[in-house]
């Protein structure tokens, strides 16, 4: 597959087959996730393969009360219709932590999100990997950050960048509709000439 058909092709699943994934597409898929970029080379990232029911139901309660806290929070009207079925139904999920002090130099200059942006391209490369194996994800990141790192047993202070849901798809996606990009020259708010 190349780079550019997994990248269009990719969809969000929230529907997967009773096929398992197996252990060699799984070390494929993390190995891929090691390869992203990250601020001085640090590698802050780490990973929780999720398996068992039991995990998988820690999962799913700390992510309804997330979805509980933005109800009465007065959120919007789609959460209530919102479910999360696919964590118990996906063959696996992974979890990609991120340990903030792990992130470049950028707390010099006001900048403190290096570690959580590399574990973002790390979550992409896993996602695409997947992809590329016939796999389905979802970014997931309706969830309540201490909460589900609790539930996962994460030493404390690890920040969460997602939870994926792994498995073959259920139904084939369409892919959404794509928004035209914003693209300046030189300063924002400067048009392409031409």
């Amino acid at each position: 597959m190349e780079l550019t058909d997994a990248i269009k092709g990719r969809r969000s699943v929230r529907a997967f087959a009773d096929t398992p994934v197996s252990e060699a597409d799984l070390a494929a898929i993390v190995e891929a996730a090691t390869w992203a970029p990250s601020p001085l080379h640090l590698q802050p990232w780490s990973f929780v393969i999720i398996k068992s029911p039991q995990a998988k139901a820690e999962v799913l309660q700390s992510c309804q009360q997330a979805k509980q806290g933005v109800l009465e929070a007065g959120g919007p009207e789609w959460v209530k219709k919102y479910g999360f079925d696919f964590l118990e139904q996906a063959p696996v999920l992974v979890a990609v932590f991120y340990d903030a002090k792990k992130g470049g130099l950028g707390p010099y200059f006001n900048q403190p999100h290096g570690a959580l942006q590399a574990a973002s391209a790390a979550v992409q490369n896993l996602m695409l990997a997947a992809w590329e194996r016939g796999l389905g994800s979802l970014w997931l990141t309706f969830f309540d950050p201490a909460l589900a790192a609790k539930a996962l047993g994460a030493p404390e202070g690890l920040g969460l960048a997602g939870i994926m849901p792994l498995g073959r798809p259920a139904v084939e996606s369409k892919a959404p509709p794509r928004k035209q990009a914003k693209v300046f020259i030189d300063r924002y708010g400067e048009p392409p000439a031409g």
